[in-house]
């Protein structure tokens, strides 16, 4: 994008206080509007209306920072100079907690990781960082015809030798990059109407929920590894769950719900851990049972 190109000509500081601007007037916008929707709808008994304005303009700041560094990020892709100075930056500002052992030793063994992560914290950072550490894979991203969007969050993770797998990508070459050793990331704990979904509980309300951990899970024979990368005073810092393991005692379809629930458990336990640094402006709990199935990826792409 334009803007992106632009950015690589002023001072982070002067980018900084600009988007901090922006993140401010969205106070105004339907940004805002969604955000206190779903703190009421979630956390109304737990906050009152004035600590769920202050949250929501936390959310809104925090949203403005992820802006700042993907544009910062996006300079990689312009010469070997600026690459380096983005790398030495992941470099100084990511730390990974000593839970992210088993998912190093994992790569080192040439076992496949599946790892399954947030819209918190930074997840852009945290696949540029484990592509620091040698972990070799792709993740799973939105590729839109004549989507500049999507197009230039592809092109981004390029440049830090991230790739992106398509999610409408035939399951051959998904499940290639686990079947090789490799690293599959997953950002999953937000609804997406087009991909099928089951509701599952979040925050105790059922939310459109993506089957595809669960069924890769299951196909590649493998674990899922929760990880994410959250902000503290200090800079990033990346933490490993227990991996979770699909049921064999249950049938096929409730042995994936069971994934899928205790999965959007640990989501919501890292939330409330970091609350401002969730997706909060995101329409989680938009379509009710009932309402709408998504048709599997293969049979909308033969029709």
């Amino acid at each position: 994008m334009a803007a992106s190109s632009a950015s690589r000509f002023f001072p982070r500081p002067l980018i900084h206080g600009a988007l901090r601007g922006l993140a401010r007037a969205a106070g105004l916008t339907r940004f805002e509007t969604q955000i206190q929707s779903n703190l009421a709808q979630v956390l109304g008994n737990e906050l009152s209306a004035p600590e769920r304005a202050k949250l929501g303009r936390e959310v809104r700041l925090h949203c403005a920072r992820l802006v700042e560094e993907w544009l910062f990020l996006s300079r990689a892709r312009h010469g070997s100079r600026e690459r380096a100075s983005v790398e030495a930056w992941l470099d100084a500002t990511v730390r990974f907690d000593a839970s992210c052992d088993e998912l190093f030793l994992r790569t080192r063994q040439g076992r496949g990781a599946l790892i399954a992560t947030a819209h918190l914290g930074n997840w852009e950072v945290l696949a540029a960082a484990l592509r620091r550490r040698g972990l070799d894979g792709a993740v799973v991203g939105l590729r839109k015809h004549r989507d500049p969007g999507a197009d230039w969050l592809v092109r981004m993770r390029e440049g830090l030798a991230v790739r992106t797998i398509a999610q409408d990508a035939p399951p051959r070459e998904v499940l290639g990059v686990l079947r090789s050793g490799g690293t599959l990331g997953l950002l999953c704990d937000l609804e997406v109407r087009r991909l099928a979904g089951v509701h599952a509980p979040f925050f105790g309300i059922p939310a459109l929920t993506q089957t595809a951990p669960a069924a890769l899970a299951r196909a590649a024979r493998t674990s899922i590894l929760p990880v994410r990368c959250v902000a503290r005073p200090s800079g990033y810092v990346v933490y490993a769950d227990a991996p979770l393991e699909l049921s064999a005692d249950l049938p096929r379809a409730e042995a994936a719900l069971d994934l899928l629930t205790r999965l959007n458990a640990t989501y919501e336990r890292w939330i409330r851990e970091d609350l401002a640094q969730w997706a909060w402006h995101q329409p989680r709990w938009r379509t009710r049972p009932g309402e709408r199935a998504a048709p599997p990826l293969h049979s909308r792409r033969a029709t």
